[in-house]
């Protein structure tokens, strides 16, 4: 299959993003994707499965490399400069995409600012040329963790990539990272491979090693940090949850089916978790405090009065629908505590939480696992 037609393919078949909130995939997918939800939760109680969970990282920029062909010029873009499919060959390409293709700045201050990014991104081809073996083919892509060398306080350094969050990591100077460090002035954390340029982030598929981009001192392109802790689950509460969850399939997936005047219903409520989510609110989240947010949200008014009349047509579909999401939540809360707080080479503060890749056993895509109710993004 060729890219564009798998482009096609991923995208006709992606809801939300290339990784959802795992409660999530309940009105996304109804209750299959419920079930799934579950099954995610089940697998980490094996050590094959906890050993499965990453560290989600709040970098920035993202930065996608790679060379079409081996021997190749080396291809280096941010997320805007990938979703376009614009190849950057060279750091004057780079510069002038960010400066001239990439949108109009709004105030002199924000032309400065992007002029002064088109520069420092454009300036790190050829250290990224250094680091990529001449004969690798393909692109990767990873979060820039600091694209300057980072403070170092009391015997740790410590970076926060992401202007707009309050996330940040942190190594010890003695361990063998902190060596790295010493020496380089740039940094990021490779998360998965494309075959093409360009490719949704859907069809990424994750990399486990990133050794082979260690050429240049001045690069550090760090492999994914699993979970090595061992995950207790409560298999009988998630038995409850299989239970509801089966018991209201009818309801719920004959709620979520009905598209007729209703054809982003799922994103209706999609952004209604996001945005209670957002505002710290999601111990509300409920179908009393849905019909609140819907009566002051941008939904038409029609289309809010079809909403109620399905719901009761449904027999509350909704309330099942976000009682299975709490549930999944709370129980996906639980495992995010037990593997938080591990501090080996690298560990973060206030950080985003976990994601999972999913193996061919799942059909909904990859997940994430986010403490919703304490961390927000920016």
């Amino acid at each position: 299959m060729r890219f564009n037609e798998f482009r096609r393919v991923v995208e006709a078949k992606q809801m939300g993003r290339a990784f959802n909130h795992l409660e999530d995939l309940v009105f996304f997918h109804g209750v299959e994707g419920a079930l799934e939800a579950i099954e995610h939760l089940r697998d980490l109680a094996s050590n094959e499965g906890s050993s499965s969970i990453r560290m989600k990282w709040d970098g920035n920029p993202q930065i996608y490399w790679g060379r079409e062909k081996a021997g190749g010029p080396l291809i280096l873009g941010g997320h805007n400069q990938w979703s376009r499919g614009v190849m950057g060959d060279s750091p004057e390409a780079i510069q002038d995409f960010i400066v001239n293709k990439s949108g109009n700045p709004k105030t002199p201050d924000e032309k400065k600012q992007r002029q002064s990014f088109a520069q420092q991104f454009a300036g790190m081809y050829a250290d990224f040329d250094k680091a990529t073996p001449k004969d690798f083919v393909g692109y990767v892509y990873g979060d820039g963790l600091f694209l300057s060398p980072p403070e170092l306080v009391d015997g740790v350094y410590t970076f926060c990539p992401n202007p707009k969050s309050q996330t940040c990591y942190h190594a010890r100077a003695d361990s063998e990272l902190g060596q790295r460090i010493a020496k380089a002035k740039i940094m990021v954390v490779g998360h998965a491979e494309f075959p093409e340029w360009g490719m949704p982030d859907a069809a990424q598929q994750p990399k486990n090693d990133f050794s082979e981009f260690s050429g240049n001192p001045a690069v550090i392109v760090l492999g994914p940090v699993y979970n090595t802790k061992p995950v207790k689950v409560d298999t009988a509460s998630l038995d409850t949850v299989t239970r509801f969850a089966k018991a209201n399939s009818k309801l719920i997936d004959g709620f979520l089916a009905s598209v007729q005047g209703l054809s982003d219903l799922k994103n209706v409520i999609y952004t209604y978790v996001n945005q209670t989510a957002k505002a710290k609110n999601l111990d509300k989240l409920g179908v009393d405090n849905f019909f609140t947010w819907l009566s002051g949200s941008k939904v038409s008014k029609p289309k809010q009065a079809k909403i109620n009349e399905l719901n009761s047509k449904y027999n509350n579909a909704l309330d099942a629908i976000f009682t299975l999401v709490k549930q999944i939540q709370n129980a996906k809360d639980d495992i995010i505590d037990q593997v938080e707080g591990e501090q080996g080479d690298i560990w973060d503060t206030n950080g985003e939480g976990r994601v999972r890749y999913a193996d061919k056993t799942k059909k909904f895509g990859n997940v994430k696992l986010v403490p919703r109710k304490r961390w927000t993004p920016g």
